[in-house]
């Protein structure tokens, strides 16, 4: 556990960031209610097909901008403050330079996209109306999502925090506007994020603008060495983000298979729900990154030792309390997403079936967290791709075994493993460093 002098600084980085990750979560959760009482379940479904794609836009902001403010944070721990800024701009670079192939393949492919990622029928039509729309403002979520590690690595978190917000807010009250008042369905929930991203871009384009926080021109410029690090080191904060929506893809292709879009209708809510709860225990590995970057730069081990077991401790603490929330509010939960009522019995039961997950992901991704933020990309990536490989297996063969009732416990079946890889390799890590 983290020393009495480390709770100031350990707070004033994780309570913004879970902040952030909270409202996040509830902004997400309206976006569905809206969407559901709207549109209905074609409408829920539709966005929950397409959501994967839309994740792949976060996770490539986050990942190059975790990668970029994990190094820079370190080589200020290091002392090395040139270096650090160098950084900055390389990672600036290449969140612009990313941004511009999904916007093209989206713009594009929108409807074959959709189809591989189980979309059929109204499904289908939903899921494109959303993705076209989204397309448009993917270089502003690229850049604000990618910024968004940089500035709370530059000690302003609390900037970070009320940027995302603000901006989650605005898209709270456009979504009620476009869809709710002006009727524009899941097109309309699709504008009102473009204009939320839109409007948080231009606070993030002040703050590096400012004189205290200018890139110099020179700074922005390429570095292969650069590049290829922050690529190596984020691999692992883009799967975390994009892993979620792998499940997504893999459970949607299942459920359509054997319950539907009746099963497919029920999991967009308990997706939409287990979001929030998914990124409420990531923002405690994100939120402390900072700090465990600049305390490895500056060779503290014990500091490190502290800041993780102290994020195990409160994330696995989130995940009984995800756990029991969700099975408290099972009957309302369909009540709020306007779910017809041959959906709302299959949420009531399969919530909580799916929710017990959360009592391990707390540790599975706490750790993957720690191991990008010491600088190890190895055993991150190694977390992140199991994970990935995994899933595949475990709803498959759950799904073969048991049909729709597998399906909504191989979550528990998949974090389950998990620990088991993830303790092995903290293991490996321990033992290594007292050799």
């Amino acid at each position: 556990m983290i020393t009495r002098s480390m709770v100031p600084e350990y707070l004033k980085y994780i309570l913004p960031t879970m902040l952030t990750f909270t409202m996040a979560g509830i902004y997400g959760v309206i976006d569905g209610v809206f969407v559901g009482h709207a549109v209905g379940d074609a409408g829920l479904a539709g966005v929950n097909v397409a959501y994967p794609l839309v994740c792949l836009i976060l996770a490539a902001g986050t990942g190059l901008g975790m990668g970029g403010g994990v190094i820079s944070s370190i080589a200020r721990g290091k002392g090395e403050t040139e270096r650090s800024q160098r950084i900055v701009g390389v990672t600036l670079f290449m969140l612009v330079v990313a941004s511009i192939p999904i916007l093209v393949l989206y713009s594009l492919f929108a409807e074959q996209l959709c189809r591989v990622l189980g979309g059929q029928g109204e499904t289908l039509s939903q899921a494109v109306c959303y993705l076209k729309v989204i397309a448009l403002g993917a270089p502003f979520q690229v850049l604000v999502t990618g910024c968004t590690p940089l500035i709370r690595n530059k000690g302003m978190v609390a900037f970070a925090m009320c940027v995302q917000v603000f901006a989650g807010f605005v898209n709270v009250v456009l979504d009620y506007l476009f869809v709710m008042v002006w009727g524009r369905g899941t097109a309309g929930a699709a504008e009102a994020t473009v204009v939320s991203q839109a409007v948080a871009f231009l606070f993030v384009l002040g703050f590096f603008l400012h004189r205290d926080n200018r890139v110099p021109l020179r700074d922005l410029l390429p570095d292969g060495s650069i590049c290829a690090h922050i690529l190596k080191l984020g691999a692992a904060p883009f799967g975390l983000t994009l892993l979620p929506e792998v499940s997504t893809v893999v459970n949607n292709i299942s459920l359509s298979y054997y319950g539907g879009e009746t099963a497919l209708a029920a999991y967009a809510v308990i997706a939409y729900v287990a979001f929030f709860v998914q990124i409420m225990i990531q923002s405690v590995g994100d939120g402390s990154q900072p700090l465990i970057s600049v305390y490895r730069g500056a060779g503290d081990a014990d500091a490190v030792r502290r800041l993780r077991n102290t994020n195990y401790l409160v994330a696995i603490a989130f995940g009984f309390v995800g756990l029991g929330i969700m099975f408290a509010v099972r009957n309302a939960i369909p009540l709020l997403f306007g779910a017809s009522d041959i959906v709302k019995p299959v949420i009531a039961y399969a919530l909580p079936v799916f929710s017990i997950c959360y009592i391990f992901y707390g540790f599975t991704h706490t750790t993957t967290s720690y191991f990008y933020a010491v600088d190890d990309s190895r055993s991150s990536n190694t977390l992140v791709i199991a994970e990935a490989i995994i899933v595949c297996v475990v709803v498959f063969i759950m799904g073969l075994l048991f049909q729709v009732d597998g399906i909504w416990f191989s979550p528990t079946v998949l974090q389950m493993l998990l620990c088991i890889i993830a303790g092995t390799l903290l293991y490996r890590r321990h033992k290594a460093q007292k050799e």
